[in-house]
């Protein structure tokens, strides 16, 4: 077999993901000079190529909907919903203005102009200016990260293992 990748292409294939692998081992076996490593690769590839495929269980149930689609459904189906959805933009803008006002209070002069909060109040602001829809992104980031923090705080402090007092030494 002189071309691997062109023996592959030429078998039709009806699962995309065994298509994926056989095409990756037919552009290494390709990639290799003539040698008993890609002797094994062509074997292994025509083994493969030839296999039957393994048909996966498919569970199906007439009529039957999954809880989580019914919650989905009446959760869309509320004016409340509706009403979030509408207004998230508004919300989104409200939010940022509330972050920029923090961020934009005056910082103390003598810090520096190489001091964190000074660095970070005039890269924010720049960012505002040039792109406020990255502002918005970032800033939601950071407060979801901030959301998350008590609670990896809580997990290292029951991950900590109880100290035992230690032994006077006379």
């Amino acid at each position: 077999m002189d071309d691997p990748v062109a023996w592959v292409q030429a078998r039709a294939e009806v699962d995309p993901v065994r298509r994926r692998v056989l095409d990756a081992l037919a552009r290494r076996a390709s990639a290799l000079a003539p040698g008993a490593l890609r002797e094994r690769l062509v074997a292994r590839l025509v083994q493969r190529a030839e296999a039957e495929p393994v048909a996966l269980p498919v569970r199906r149930t007439a009529n039957a909907t999954s809880p989580l689609t019914e919650l989905v459904a009446q959760l869309q189906a509320g004016p409340e919903l509706r009403n979030v959805q509408a207004h998230r933009r508004t919300w989104s803008a409200l939010r940022l203005t509330r972050r920029m006002a923090e961020v934009s209070a005056p910082v103390p002069e003598h810090l520096g102009p190489l001091n964190s909060q000074v660095l970070v109040s005039r890269a924010l602001q720049q960012l505002q200016a040039l792109s406020p829809d990255y502002l918005q992104r970032l800033l939601t980031q950071i407060d979801a990260l901030a959301a998350l923090a008590p609670l990896q705080v809580a997990a290292e402090s029951d991950a900590r293992p109880a100290r035992k007092p230690a032994a006077r030494r006379r």
